[in-house]
């Protein structure tokens, strides 16, 4: 049993964990696959016998998630301030009701 890490800088969300772990728990020689969204990298435990890093990380592509390739976020617009309320800063403060501490963590009663 070997292991591999693929480093996904595509891999951001869990629906793309979800179709990533698919689309490698179907080949032959895969035993067991860490993706992450939060890390953004694919482990995968396979069986060298059977299968190659090299078919898995063409599997990972195929998937639609180039290995080591940052997305492309060139053509997004960019915000700017048009002067709405959304680029208003407001100072805002807070205040805790006593009451509301009496009912809640170490001041709650049982």
């Amino acid at each position: 049993m070997e292991r591999v890490t693929f480093s996904t800088p595509t891999l951001y969300a869990d629906h793309h964990v979800l179709k990533v772990r698919q689309a490698l728990l179907a080949l032959d020689g895969v035993k067991d696959v860490i993706a992450s969204s939060m890390y953004r990298d694919v482990t995968v435990d396979y069986d060298p016998t059977k299968i190659t890093a090299e078919a898995i990380q063409q599997a990972i592509e195929a998937a639609g998630y180039p290995i080591g390739v940052e997305p492309d976020f060139s053509d997004l617009v960019l915000a700017h301030d048009d002067a709405s309320p959304w680029y208003t800063y407001i100072r805002r403060v807070t205040q805790t009701i006593q009451a509301d501490l009496e009912m809640s963590g170490d001041f709650r009663k049982y």
